[in-house]
């Protein structure tokens, strides 16, 4: 990957601890780890409105992290936009599918199933990165618990029990393993970031060493190549903006850990 470039885009007034983001129709679709909402950004006017995505739920906002729902993966699929909860906890186990209108599933018993088919068990299972394929879910694992387990989740969408779990190796920051935050699919090559952050725990948050972008062809993980963005971020979102003349143009959310109700958007564009 070559000349990189990372630039600030806009702040976003409102968010907190956004997770994850999905650029459609000059809108910006934000979740956050903290949150119930899922929030929509106009480009073209500056406004951010709110989806409620839990009507029974009477904390919507900067929720404690003991009782968050902590979704913190995002596609867009078929219409649908599909929201993952990280499974990190047994009260994070929930599925949310939005069009027009708001669908919860358990999703406790697919996240079980994996755990104990692969043996990432609960201190090690932490879902951040979500793909939707034609026919299958690739869950991303953050491997930020004490056994790094860093890897991919295969599942068929029809029939879950189908399913396979490929491990990633992924490069050290300043002797700080890097986690999978996110991925996204752009044509046959899957793109990635992962953070670096001083705590074996996927429930406690440390210091932030920063963030590398990578790349593998959809079905060689073999092609691996990963490269340093610049800086000590914490980038927990990824979202394909433009496409052409031979470069991407990706936008990037930040976690910053505080409670801050803003979030920076940044750009990054590489040579295809």
């Amino acid at each position: 990957m070559k000349n990189l470039i990372l630039d600030f885009f806009l702040t976003i007034t409102g968010i907190s601890a956004a997770s994850g983001l999905v650029y459609q129709n000059n809108h910006l679709y934000l979740i956050a780890d903290n949150s119930q909402y899922l929030y929509d950004f106009s480009l073209d006017n500056r406004q951010l409105s709110k989806i409620q995505l839990d009507k029974t739920c009477g904390d919507l906002e900067n929720i404690a992290k003991a009782k968050k729902p902590d979704f913190e993966a995002i596609a867009f699929d078929q219409n649908r936009f599909y929201i993952y909860g990280s499974g990190s906890t047994v009260n994070r186990n929930i599925r949310l599918t939005y069009q027009k209108e708001v669908h919860t599933e358990d999703f406790s018993k697919v996240y079980q199933d994996l755990q104990q088919k692969f043996q990432v068990d609960q201190d090690n299972f932490n879902i951040e990165g979500v793909i939707h394929t034609i026919d299958e879910i690739w869950l991303f694992n953050r491997g930020n618990g004490q056994k790094a387990q860093n890897g991919i989740f295969k599942i068929n969408k029809l029939n879950h029990h189908e399913s396979s779990f490929s491990a990633v190796s992924l490069p050290l920051i300043d002797q700080v393993q890097t986690a999978f935050t996110d991925a996204i699919l752009v044509d046959d090559t899957v793109y990635f970031i992962a953070a670096a952050e001083a705590s074996n725990s996927t429930y406690l948050d440390g210091e932030i060493a920063g963030t590398i972008l990578g790349k593998f062809k959809r079905n060689d993980l073999k092609s691996l190549d990963t490269i340093h963005i610049p800086g000590k971020h914490k980038f927990e979102g990824i979202t394909l903006k433009e496409q052409g003349n031979g470069k991407l143009t990706f936008l990037l959310c930040e976690d910053k850990d505080d409670d801050k109700a803003e979030t920076v958007i940044y750009s990054l564009t590489l040579d295809q």
